[in-house]
């Protein structure tokens, strides 16, 4: 087998990469993704040994984020067009900066300090907003955002919800959805209809279980089911499994024979296969002793027997023993 870069005798070289592509913009967790490259905490505990490799680690970090700011604060005119389009609709500047595909408020600052179209077209919408608010004021509708008071809607309420309860993104939902109200006006329905609220707080609870339940099913590909199936037709547990690197949690795969089905069938027939190899085996060791070597047997067979009466403890055996008990 040959020696990698990032194997011991290469370590000057490997320090070399790393500083490389940190400084190009890549974190030390994303170069340590790359086969063969060491752990974060390798390359933490060499710049602490080594203080001119953390030095020149840190200048490569510092390098760059200088890079990336200098590259943000770069005038795009697609992005400011979109930003004084929303601006335009009515939406508030601190509400827009920093959103995805707008300019962040150092790069909204700096444009108006450097470029005087981009300055002027703020200025005109500023003051279009100003008065309109006046001409609000002056005809007596409330709302000092230049739009009407939005007052609190059971409908909309209910679909908020309905989509946080299925695990959707409560602030995202308000940012990407036009119908719906923005977060002060949340804020103030949440303060104004307590029990609305408290179901809002459920179902943010509900929201999130079902999203990390979405995301810890999205891992279970039938390759990894296919491996693990071998493994334990071979006589793995789950729990041994689970400690392994690379494996799931036992936590994790439990909850896979719970929620998903073609695991939990995988999972069963591999349970068999490997009672019958035990059993298989023990039966090979009474044969072997003959009637005569009872106690040869029980000897030998003991081991087997223990690992069996241990494993017959599968997933959910204390819900199908209560359920044989209330029969």
């Amino acid at each position: 087998m040959s020696a990698g870069p990032f194997d011991y005798p290469w370590r000057a070289r490997a320090k070399a990469a790393i500083l490389t592509r940190v400084a190009a913009g890549e974190t030390v967790r994303a170069v340590c993704r790359d086969a063969g490259a060491p752990c974060p905490e390798s390359v933490t505990n060499w710049a602490r040994e080594d203080a001119a490799f953390g030095a020149a680690l840190a200048a490569a970090r510092a390098q760059a984020r200088a890079a990336a700011e200098r590259a943000e604060m770069v005038f795009d005119s697609v992005v400011a067009a979109a930003f004084l389009t929303r601006m335009a609709e009515g939406a508030r500047v601190d509400s827009l900066l920093s959103k995805p595909g707008m300019p962040s408020q150092r790069a909204y600052l700096y444009w108006r300090r450097t470029n005087a179209e981009f300055q002027a077209e703020v200025w005109r919408l500023s003051r279009t907003k100003a008065e309109v608010r006046a001409q609000l004021r002056a005809a007596g509708i409330a709302g000092g955002g230049g739009r009407p008071y939005r007052h609190f809607d059971q409908a909309v309420a209910d679909r908020i919800l309905v989509a946080v309860a299925r695990g959707g993104h409560l602030r995202r939902m308000l940012e990407t959805d036009p119908t719906l109200p923005c977060r002060v006006v949340l804020y103030r329905w949440r303060a104004e209809q307590p029990v609305w609220n408290r179901a809002l707080k459920m179902a943010m609870k509900v929201g999130r279980l079902a999203r990390e339940r979405a995301a810890s099913l999205a891992a279970c590909t039938p390759e990894l089911i296919d491996e693990i199936g071998t493994r334990v037709a071979m006589g793995a547990s789950l729990r041994s499994l689970g400690a392994e690197a690379g494996m799931p949690c036992a936590a994790t795969l439990y909850r896979w024979v719970t929620l998903s089905p073609a695991f939990a069938e995988e999972m069963a027939r591999a349970e068999a296969w490997r009672q019958m190899l035990l059993n298989d085996q023990m039966l090979e060791i009474c044969e072997r002793n003959g009637p005569f070597g009872l106690a040869a047997t029980k000897r030998e067979a003991a081991p087997l027997q223990l690992r069996a009466n241990q494993l017959a403890k599968r997933p959910g055996w204390k819900r199908r023993r209560a359920e044989r008990d209330d029969r």
